[in-house]
């Protein structure tokens, strides 16, 4: 089932972190567009199919620089939908699954430092 705005449970906050999404062994780099408790937009070469179950690493970025002094948000979820942005380049959701208490304390912690919760 495709998510739409309509079917979110969470509002979406426009956010811009590294990102790093394993799915099947494999690890690719992306970047956040936005972020909610329930999942996040990415950007990146990206091209997965809905449903795809991946892990979500995230980094807080401070001046267009991985802040190492913060730990990574580590979140697993599955694509709910997937756009093409250009000829290289996929915009994706990710649904966030089995969102652990310390998951979602991290979560807030992210928006917080962000200024946007």
């Amino acid at each position: 089932m495709t998510t739409t705005p309509e079917h979110r449970m969470a509002a979406r906050v426009p956010v811009r972190l590294s990102a790093d999404v394993r799915v099947g062994g494999q690890s690719i780099p992306a970047r956040t567009r936005n972020l909610s408790a329930g999942g996040v937009c990415l950007e990146g070469d990206l091209m997965l199919p809905e449903g795809e179950p991946v892990v979500v690493s995230m980094y807080l970025v401070v001046d267009d620089v991985e802040d190492a002094t913060r730990p990574e948000l580590e979140v697993a979820g599955r694509v709910a939908w997937v756009t093409p942005e250009d000829d290289e380049q996929w915009i994706l959701g990710v649904r966030f699954e089995r969102l652990s208490p310390q998951q979602a304390a991290g979560l807030t912690r992210f928006l917080q430092v962000m200024g946007l919760a």
